[in-house]
């Protein structure tokens, strides 16, 4: 295991206790979510090694690297990524100029392969074993592990996406000194991750989904994003709601309060229900996920 001993973002040193929970995907082992006293940043502490990381991932229910529709919840999953998959290209699309993308984490491919046939220029970089090559079989992408980042020229991309990514990252700063980099002057970086001050976090606290312990490292709200990339020479130019995450989180959410292994009825009703109330409670900057539109800032 690993002890952060200072916050991530400001280097803050006093640390509180935040809240405690537990890993709801394989064993009920319980982790513990801190809080620096100085920024207010949340993160996962102590974190397991990236050695032992890997055994949290290694779950059918992790959608992303095993594609998998088994149950009415997944299928659902997919159908609604379908309409997700356009939405996000219409956005990287009003930014771009030279049509070139590196996705990050970008876990078996799907987003890649779309916009790849749409006629861009496209790279993945993804850390899981079967996951990258399940891209690399089933579109013909070519994919990169995290190792090999530091090869990719200086300026390669005006386009870098982390769907639901930058929490899972260990090294975060180093990371995101690389995507500066890599962009072009004028690219844009895409980042999504869920929101840890929304309607729904608040709701059901140590059962909230997005959560998701230990593999979320980091528990994002929308002022730790402009703090930690001013701090590395961007700045924030657009916040986008996720507004389906809203509902994907609360029926999750659900099923974890009730100690149910599968989702029942109740659990889809109820969730759907409030992922609707959060929706209708959240304003700009308080959505249960977003996407940061994020530019090099101006010298």
């Amino acid at each position: 295991m690993i002890q952060i001993k200072a916050c991530p973002i400001c280097e803050g040193e006093e640390i509180k206790h935040f809240l405690q929970s537990k890993n709801f995907r394989i064993n009920n082992t319980p982790f513990t979510i801190e809080q620096c006293a100085s920024c207010g940043f949340r993160f996962t502490n102590p974190l397991p090694s990236e050695d032992e990381i890997g055994a949290y991932y290694n779950t059918e229910n992790y959608i992303s690297h095993t594609e998998t529709k088994k149950g009415l919840v997944n299928f659902l999953f997919h159908v609604v990524r379908k309409r997700t998959l356009s939405q996000k290209f219409k956005l990287i699309n009003r930014y771009s100029s030279n049509k070139s993308l590196l996705d990050f984490g970008a876990g078996s491919g799907v987003f890649l392969n779309y916009v790849k046939e749409k006629g861009w220029k496209v790279k993945g970089v993804e850390p899981d074993d079967s996951a990258r090559q399940l891209a690399i079989n089933k579109s013909n992408i070519e994919m990169r592990t995290p190792d090999e980042v530091h090869t990719i020229p200086d300026g390669s991309y005006d386009t870098i996406t982390l769907w639901h990514v930058l929490e899972h990252l260990y090294n975060l700063k180093e990371d995101i000194r690389q995507f500066r980099r890599i962009l072009t002057d004028d690219g844009t970086l895409f980042i999504a991750v869920p929101n840890c001050s929304s309607p729904d976090a608040k709701k059901y606290k140590e059962f909230w989904s997005a959560y998701d312990l230990p593999i979320h490292l980091y528990h994002f709200t929308p002022s730790d994003i402009k703090l930690l990339f001013e701090k590395e020479g961007f700045e924030v130019v657009e916040m986008i709601p996720m507004k389906f995450d809203a509902f994907w989180i609360s029926l999750e959410s659900e099923k974890y309060k009730s100690g149910n292994s599968e989702f029942s009825f109740v659990n889809l009703v109820k969730g759907f229900w409030f992922g609707l109330i959060s929706n209708l409670k959240a304003k700009n900057g308080t959505y249960s996920s977003q996407i940061y539109v994020i530019k090099k800032a101006k010298k």
